[in-house]
C-alpha cells in the first residue's frame, strides 16, 4: 500500500502518451490543504475575451449587461442570462461595471490609454495595460513567470474562433491576446486554434525514445480512440493502491478524458500543430471568409466553424490543464478583436458579430451574441467549481476574468455618442475565490481601468505586480 505520492506523478505510455493525476488525497497532508511533501495547493489564473463592444451604434441603451442592482444578488439580464444556469454560477461571479479606458482628448496619449482608432489602438491598453503606442507583457504571462513553476506548460494560449472570416481583414494582432517579453520589448504570442492540436499537446509528448513506439501508438489511437488503453495496466496497478476517496476521485478523472475524447472523436479535420500521434477526432471544418460583414448579400452558412463545440472542447482541455496542474495560467479567446464570425447561428441576425454593433440591429441583438460568450464562460467556471480538491474545488484557488473589446459611448475618432467604438462604459466579470475575492457581488468602478480588475486578480494568485502603466487593484472585489 502506498502511504504517499508525489504530485507530479504521471501514467506513462506507450510512444510519449501520458496522463497526468488530479490532486488526489494520497498527495496531501492528513487536513487536506497543503502537499504531503510541502507547498500549498496550486493557484490557477485565466483571462477570457470576447470581441464586441456592450453597446450599439446610435442606441441610447448603453448594454443589456450591467446589473441594476449593486452588490450581492445582483440581477441577470439579456447578456447576462447564463449566470443563472450551470448550477447557479452568477453566485461564483462578479460583475464590475464603471470602467474606462482613457484616450487622447487634445493633449496626447495618456498613460495605459490610446488615441483615436479604436480597434487598432485600444486592445494594447486593455490587454497590457500601456499606452497604445507602447509594448509590455500581459497579465497572463506576468503570471506564467511568477507561478509557473515547474508545470509542464508555464501558460497556454487558445482560441475558439477558428478564422478571422473576412478576405479583406487587417493583421493587427486581432487574434493575439498574450504578449511576452518586457516593458517596451513585447512580444506577441500565436494562440492554438485546433482542439486536437491543443489536446495532443496535453496528453503526448510527440518524441519517443523509440520511432517505433510512435508509429504504434499512433496506430493504437486510431484504433482504440483513447489514450487511457496506452497506459492501462499503469492505471489499474495505481487503483488498486488507493483508497476508496481516491478511487472514485480518479475513475471521475478518467471518465472525464473519455468524454472528451468522445467530443473531440465528432469533429471534422483542419490542419493541427506539433502533432506526432494519430489523436482521437478532428476538428469542426473552417468555415469560407466573405467580402461582406452583413446585409442582405452575407452568406449565413459561412464563417461559422461550429465554434460552440470549439468553445466546449477548450473548455474541457483548461479544466483538465488546471485539475492536473499542467499550467497555472491560460489566456482564452472566444473572438478576435473586430470578430467577423457569424452571428446568424447565435442570433439570427445576418451579419458578423462585429457588424451587430454597427447594423441598426440595437444593443438587444448584440446582447444575444454576448450572452453566448457568457455561457461559454459560465460553463468553463461551472467546471472548475465542480472539480473537487483538497477540502474545496479548483475553482477556491483560481481567478478568471473576462473582457470585452470596448463599452457604449463617446468615440474620439469620429466624434459620435453612443458608439460601439467607445471604451467608455465598459464592464468586465471576475470569478472565483482564490486570495479572498469575494464573488457573486456587483461591484461599480466608476472610472477605473479595466486592468485594475486585471491587477487584482494578479494579487488573487499572489503576484504583486501591477500591468503597465496601470497601478492599484480594487478593494471592493476582497473579502
Amino acid at each position: 500500500m502506498i502511504r504517499t505520492l508525489p504530485r507530479r506523478t504521471f501514467l506513462r505510455g506507450l510512444g510519449g502518451v501520458a496522463i497526468a493525476l488530479p490532486t488526489l488525497e494520497i498527495m496531501l497532508d492528513p487536513h487536506g490543504e497543503t502537499f504531503a511533501g510541502g507547498g500549498s495547493l496550486p493557484r490557477r489564473f485565466l483571462v477570457a475575451f470576447d470581441g464586441q463592444s456592450l453597446g450599439a451604434d446610435g442606441d441610447s441603451e448603453h448594454n443589456r449587461y450591467v446589473p441594476t442592482v449593486i452588490g450581492p444578488d445582483y440581477d441577470v439580464r439579456e447578456a447576462t442570462m447564463a449566470l443563472a444556469d450551470y448550477g447557479g454560477v452568477k453566485d461564483e461571479v462578479t460583475i464590475v461595471s464603471g470602467l474606462r479606458i482613457p484616450y487622447n482628448t487634445g493633449t496626447g496619449i495618456p498613460a495605459g490609454g490610446w488615441d483615436l482608432a479604436f480597434h487598432e489602438e485600444a486592445r494594447i491598453p486593455l490587454l497590457c495595460g500601456v499606452r497604445n503606442t507602447e509594448s509590455g507583457p500581459s497579465s497572463d504571462q506576468l503570471v506564467a513567470a511568477a507561478i509557473g513553476g515547474d508545470t509542464r506548460f508555464a501558460s497556454l494560449q487558445y482560441i475558439v474562433q477558428a478564422s478571422p472570416y473576412m478576405t479583406a481583414s487587417q493583421p493587427y494582432g486581432r487574434n493575439v491576446l498574450s504578449y511576452a517579453g518586457t516593458f517596451g520589448n513585447a512580444t506577441e504570442i500565436l494562440p492554438e486554434s485546433s482542439p486536437r492540436a491543443a489536446w495532443q499537446s496535453l496528453f503526448t509528448g510527440f518524441v519517443p525514445a523509440d520511432p517505433a513506439d510512435a508509429a504504434a501508438a499512433a496506430q493504437l489511437l486510431a484504433r482504440r480512440k483513447s489514450v487511457i488503453d496506452l497506459v492501462g495496466g499503469r492505471t489499474e496497478r495505481l487503483l488498486a493502491d488507493l483508497g476508496s476517496a481516491d478511487r472514485q476521485r480518479m475513475q471521475r478523472h478518467l471518465d472525464e478524458i473519455r468524454a472528451l475524447e468522445n467530443l473531440l472523436d465528432e469533429i471534422p479535420d483542419v490542419t493541427a500543430t506539433c502533432a506526432m500521434l494519430a489523436d482521437p477526432g478532428q476538428d469542426p471544418p473552417i468555415g469560407a471568409a466573405q467580402p461582406s460583414a452583413g446585409g442582405n448579400d452575407y452568406d449565413t452558412n459561412q464563417s461559422w466553424s461550429d465554434e460552440t463545440t470549439r468553445g466546449r472542447v477548450f473548455a474541457d482541455l483548461v479544466h483538465m490543464a488546471f485539475v492536473c496542474d499542467l499550467t497555472r495560467s491560460v489566456s482564452l479567446m472566444y473572438t478576435m478583436f473586430q470578430s467577423y464570425l457569424n452571428s446568424f447561428p447565435v442570433t439570427g441576425s445576418a451579419y458578423d458579430t462585429h457588424e451587430l454593433g454597427h447594423s441598426g440591429a440595437g444593443t438587444g441583438t448584440m446582447s444575444r451574441m454576448i450572452a453566448w460568450h457568457v455561457d461559454q464562460f459560465a460553463n468553463l467556471i461551472a467546471k472548475l467549481r465542480d472539480a473537487p480538491e483538497g477540502g474545496g474545488s479548483v475553482l477556491d484557488n483560481s481567478v478568471l476574468v473576462l473582457l470585452h473589446e470596448g463599452g457604449h459611448g463617446y468615440d474620439p475618432g469620429a466624434g459620435a455618442e453612443n458608439s460601439s467604438h467607445s471604451t467608455e462604459n465598459m464592464a468586465c466579470m471576475i470569478a472565483g475565490r482564490a486570495g479572498g475575492l469575494r464573488p457573486g457581488q456587483h461591484v461599480v468602478a466608476t472610472g477605473k481601468h479595466p486592468v485594475h480588475v486585471l491587477n487584482s486578480a494578479m494579487r488573487a494568485v499572489e503576484v504583486d505586480a501591477d500591468l503597465g502603466q496601470v497601478t492599484g487593484t480594487l478593494p471592493e472585489l476582497f473579502v
